[in-house]
C-alpha cells in the first residue's frame, strides 16, 4: 500500500511542477512588447502618408496606430520578418523601406553594380588607349589607326630656333636698358 501512495504523490507532484512550468512560459510570451523591438520594425517600413519617412520617425496618428499594431503583431508571438510580410501583404510591398529583392524591384539591387562594372571598364579601356598614344609619341611610332607624326631628322632646326631665341632676348634687354 506503501508504493501506490508513494506513486500518487510523486505523479501529483510532477503534475503540479508541468502546470506550474507551463503557467510561467505562458506568461513569459504574453509580456509587453519591447518598443526597441517594435521601433526597429517599423524603421522598416514606410510612413503611409508621408514620403520618405519611415514609420518610426514619422509622428502621424495613423504611424502611432500601426506601431500599436505591430506591438499587437509581437504580443502574439509574431517574428520580425513575419510582421513586415503581414503589412506588405495588406498595404502591399510599397510600405517596405528596402524593395523586395525578386521581380522587377531585383533590378535596382543589380544596376549600381553593373553600372560600377561598366565604368570601370571604360575607365581601364581609356588609360590603356591614353598611354598607348602617349608611348607612340615618345617612340615616334603610330598607334593603331593613326598616321605616324615626322620625328625631326637633325638638330639643324632646333639649333636655328635657339639662335633666333638669343636674338629676341638680346634686343629685349636693349630696349629695357633704353
Amino acid at each position: 500500500m506503501t508504493r501506490k501512495k508513494l506513486l500518487k504523490k510523486s505523479i501529483l507532484v510532477l503534475l503540479t511542477a508541468t502546470c506550474y512550468l507551463l503557467l510561467t512560459a505562458s506568461l513569459t510570451l504574453a509580456q509587453e512588447p519591447n518598443y526597441d523591438r517594435i521601433n526597429g520594425i517599423a524603421k522598416n517600413l514606410n510612413c503611409p502618408t508621408c514620403a520618405g519617412l519611415n514609420l518610426a520617425d514619422c509622428r502621424t496618428q495613423t504611424c502611432a496606430q500601426w506601431r500599436g499594431q505591430i506591438g499587437d503583431l509581437v504580443q502574439e508571438g509574431y517574428s520580425d520578418q513575419e510582421v513586415l510580410d503581414f503589412f506588405a501583404t495588406r498595404y502591399g510591398e510599397q510600405v517596405l523601406q528596402a524593395p523586395p529583392k525578386h521581380g522587377f524591384t531585383l533590378l535596382l539591387w543589380v544596376l549600381p553594380f553593373i553600372a560600377i562594372l561598366a565604368a570601370g571598364g571604360w575607365l581601364a579601356l581609356a588609360m590603356r588607349n591614353w598611354a598607348n598614344s602617349k608611348q607612340a609619341l615618345v617612340t615616334g611610332s603610330a598607334a593603331p589607326g593613326r598616321p605616324s607624326q615626322p620625328v625631326p631628322a637633325s638638330s639643324d632646326s632646333a639649333d636655328d630656333y635657339l639662335q633666333q631665341v638669343d636674338r629676341d632676348l638680346d634686343l629685349n634687354q636693349g630696349l629695357d636698358q633704353t
